[in-house]
């Protein structure tokens, strides 16, 4: 993709909690949807150089980079 710009992961899910892109409702787990909890959401965020997060997605898993997220992208690069 030609990034330039740091990407994150989690394993602890530390972040995938703070920023809301974690399922990680219990009731999950009773539920034929047990196979995705604690799993992440397909989630998209634009974060500037000074640590404020411009732009957040959060969606599905087919949710793929909007012209929007690539237009903050470039806005903050």
């Amino acid at each position: 993709m030609g990034v330039t710009y740091p990407l994150l992961t989690d394993g602890p899910r530390t972040m995938l909690r703070a920023y809301g892109a974690l399922f990680d409702d219990p009731a999950m787990v009773k539920t034929a949807r047990i196979g995705t909890y604690l799993k992440a959401q397909r989630a998209w965020y634009v974060i500037d150089k000074q640590g404020i997060v411009r732009y957040v997605k959060v969606g599905s898993p087919s949710l793929v980079p909007s012209d929007e997220l690539i237009e903050m992208v470039k806005k903050f690069n």
